[in-house]
C-alpha cells in the first residue's frame, strides 16, 4: 500500500513500526468506507456504477500510465469491465499477493462472505476490491468481504489446478526473497523483484504479465515512489523513506540472501530473547512485549540515537525502564545491523 504519511517532524515514539502500521490500516479503513457498495459481478450492478468502479480499480491507474485515456476518454460499461476482468482472471488469481490469496481462499470456502475480524485483513481486502472481484460491506467493527457466487465457482476450479499451484509456488518464493531483502536493507527498487518474478514465470500460463506482477507488488508491500518516479518497496517499519531514495541497491542472489538472512537471525535472536524477557509484564496493555521488542529492533536498524531509543522504550512501558531493560536495550542498539550500511554490521 502506498505510504503517504509524512513522519519527519514526529518523535520516534510516534513512528515505530506498530504506529506506522496502525496509520496504514486506518487510512485503508477510510478508503474502503468510500468505495462503491456494489461489486462488478453482482446482478444489480449497472452501467451507472461502471465509471465509479473503473475509477477505484487498478485499470484506471494503469491506463493513465499508458496514456490510453488521454486522447480518447470513454465511458465504461459493466459488460466491458467484466470482460476485461475475466480475460486475465486465472492469471491474476495466481499472481495475487500472499495475503490476498489467503483471504480469497477463505471467502471462497465460506461461500462468498467472510468477516474481516483482523484489522490486518483490510489491506488485502482493499486489493481484492480494486481488482473488481469483491466488495466490502459495513466497514468497521462488523466488516465483511463479499465475493459474488459466480466468481466463487471459478475460484474453486482454479485453485484445484496444478498450473495454479505451480505459479503460487513461484509467488511464495519471490515473496520470501522480498521479505528477506526488506529486512536486510529496509528498501529495494521494485524493478529487481519484478524482473526476478517475470523470469521465474517463463513457461507458465502466467508469463509475460508485468502489469499483474506490478499489482502483486503494490498490493503486497508498503511502497513509495522515488524522485525519478520509480517504485520503491519499503519495510513497514521504515519511518523515513526519504533517506533511502538515492541509495543504489545491489541485487543479491538467492543463496547469498539466504545466508545473510540466517546470519542476521543468528545475531538478533539472542538480543530479541534478552529484550523480551525483561519486558514481560511491563508493556502497556495495547502493545504486546513481542511487538515492543520488534519495534525497538527496527528502530535500531535506522540508527535512532540512544536518547530517542530510551524515550521510545519508556513510551512502551507502564513503569520506568529498569537497569536490566536499559542494559538489554544497549546491547540491542550496539549489535543490531543497520539498514543503511550493512558492511559495518556483524554479519559474517
Amino acid at each position: 500500500m502506498l505510504r503517504q504519511t509524512n513522519t519527519r517532524s514526529l518523535h520516534w515514539a510516534d513512528k515505530t513500526m506498530s504506529v506506522l502500521r496502525a496509520d496504514q490500516l486506518e487510512a485503508c479503513e477510510k478508503d474502503l468506507a468510500g468505495l462503491p457498495s456494489r461489486c462488478l459481478f453482482e446482478p444489480d450492478c449497472s452501467d451507472v456504477d461502471a465509471e465509479k468502479l473503473y475509477d477505484i480499480s487498478f485499470f484506471a491507474e494503469e491506463d493513465r500510465k499508458s496514456a490510453r485515456r488521454v486522447l480518447h476518454p470513454v465511458l465504461h460499461t459493466v459488460e466491458e469491465l467484466r470482460n476485461r476482468v475475466l480475460h486475465s482472471f486465472a492469471q491474476e488469481a495466481a499472481l495475487l499477493s500472499v495475503e490476498e490469496h489467503d483471504l480469497l481462499v477463505r471467502v471462497m470456502l465460506f461461500g462468498g462472505r467472510t468477516p474481516l475480524n483482523d484489522w490486518n485483513e483490510l489491506i488485502p481486502a482493499r486489493g481484492l476490491v480494486r481488482r473488481l472481484w469483491c466488495r466490502v460491506e459495513n466497514v468497521g467493527s462488523n466488516a465483511a468481504l463479499i465475493l459474488p457466487s459466480q466468481l466463487c465457482a471459478t475460484v474453486l476450479m482454479l485453485l484445484a489446478g496444478d498450473s495454479h499451484r505451480d505459479v503460487r509456488t513461484i509467488v511464495e518464493q519471490v515473496h520470501e526473497r522480498i521479505d528477506n531483502t526488506l529486512y536486510l536493507l529496509g528498501a529495494v527498487q521494485a524493478s529487481g523483484p519484478a524482473r526476478d518474478m517475470l523470469a521465474l514465470l517463463k513457461g507458465t500460463f502466467a508469463e509475460n504479465r508485468p502489469d499483474l506482477v506490478d499489482r502483486f507488488l503494490i498490493s503486497g508491500y508498503d511502497y513509495v515512489y522515488n524522485r525519478s518516479g520509480s517504485l520503491l518497496l519499503i519495510h513497514p517499519g521504515l519511518a523515513d523513506p526519504e533517506r533511502m531514495m538515492d541509495i543504489s541497491y545491489t541485487e543479491m542472489d538467492p543463496e547469498a540472501l539466504s545466508k545473510a538472512s540466517e546470519s542476521i537471525n543468528d545475531l538478533e535472536s539472542p538480543l530479541y530473547e534478552q529484550m523480551l524477557s525483561v519486558l514481560q509484564g511491563a508493556t502497556r496493555p495495547e502493545i504486546t512485549p513481542e511487538d515492543a521488542v520488534e519495534d525497538l529492533i527496527i528502530l535500531a536498524k535506522q540508527e535512532v540515537p540512544w536518547k530517542d531509543m530510551l524515550e521510545v522504550l519508556s513510551s512502551l512501558l507502564i513503569c520506568q525502564p529498569t537497569p536490566e531493560m536499559r542494559s538489554a536495550l544497549k546491547d540491542l542498539c550496539d549489535r543490531v545491523p543497520r539498514w543503511l550500511d550493512l558492511s559495518t554490521s556483524q554479519v559474517q
